[in-house]
């Protein structure tokens, strides 16, 4: 099938479960536990709020109006993609738990099984909107004691496949798919120098100094000493925050309602083959 005869739509029944009907050039099996993860989140917030919150307004999408979020954004203006980076320890929650994350069925066994479960929110809304997650070279070397071959090895399957699902969503134009700093602070290396001693030193400083350079509109993680320095690098345009954070704010600003009701989601689906490589970033065992 050519790629403009590859079709999506999004249809909900007379009792509002969501379904996806498309047509499909890639591993089927595999795309099918983002259609299944986006089912599941949606009947799970109709079933708790049978409403969204402030449901008089449809959002834009698949992509942002950063002006709707500029708690999100912090002073950006216009509207795209939210690119979100992750943190070496939420790459390590996906390897450990990562087929629970894709299937709401699976229960997650931890002591922050509730930032895993907002993590788990934000990959379904990831399948629907324009969300582009990354994995950061540096986080190939972060480790507080040398990584063993075999975990060398599923770092870079994992940046290597995190990538390639970057490149199904990119234009291919340099200029656009840059993140977006319009309407930030012009501010001086010397400031950011300063804003980052606020981050324990290591492997995190190193992380959130390429995410401001990179332009990167989150930092997404679950270390405490990382969160604290939030209000340090803000000026720069970076929120550091949970996932319990982001998804808070995530559903404030009524990025959710696509899943929430069929009238918000207008939009063709985003190309599912992306959701097979952040399957194939799992370890394999």
């Amino acid at each position: 099938m050519r790629d403009t005869d590859r079709f999506t739509d999004l249809l909900f029944g007379e009792a509002m479960d969501g379904r996806i009907a498309y047509f499909t050039y890639g591993d089927p099996d595999l795309e099918a536990w983002g259609l299944r993860l986006l089912n599941q989140v949606s009947r799970a917030l109709r079933e708790a709020f049978p409403d969204p919150p402030h449901g008089d307004h449809v959002p834009l999408g698949p992509h942002f109006d950063y002006s709707w979020a500029p708690y999100l954004f912090l002073g950006r203006h216009g509207g795209g993609p939210l690119h979100i980076a992750w943190d070496t320890n939420l790459l390590i929650d996906y390897f450990q738990h990562g087929r629970s994350l894709w299937d709401r069925e699976n229960d997650i066994e931890s002591s922050y099984g509730d930032e895993l479960e907002a993590l788990q929110m934000l990959i379904a809304l990831w399948v629907i909107r324009d969300i582009r997650f990354y994995v950061l070279r540096e986080v190939l070397r972060d480790a507080k004691r040398r990584l063993t071959a075999q975990r060398q090895a599923d770092r870079l399957r994992a940046f290597q496949q995190f990538a390639s699902a970057l490149m199904l969503v990119q234009s291919g134009e340099r200029d656009i798919d840059e993140p977006s700093r319009a309407g930030l602070l012009i501010l001086p290396d010397s400031e950011l120098v300063r804003a980052l001693d606020a981050v324990p030193e290591g492997g995190d400083r190193q992380l959130v100094h390429d995410a401001v350079r990179r332009g990167m509109n989150v930092f997404l993680t679950r270390d405490e000493g990382v969160l604290k320095a939030a209000p340090r690098l803000a000026p720069f345009g970076l929120l550091i925050a949970s996932p319990g954070d982001l998804l808070e704010m995530l559903v404030g600003c009524g990025a959710f309602h696509c899943i929430w009701a069929p009238g918000y989601a207008y939009w063709p689906l985003p190309d599912q083959a992306r959701v097979t490589h952040l399957i194939r970033a799992l370890p394999s065992s």
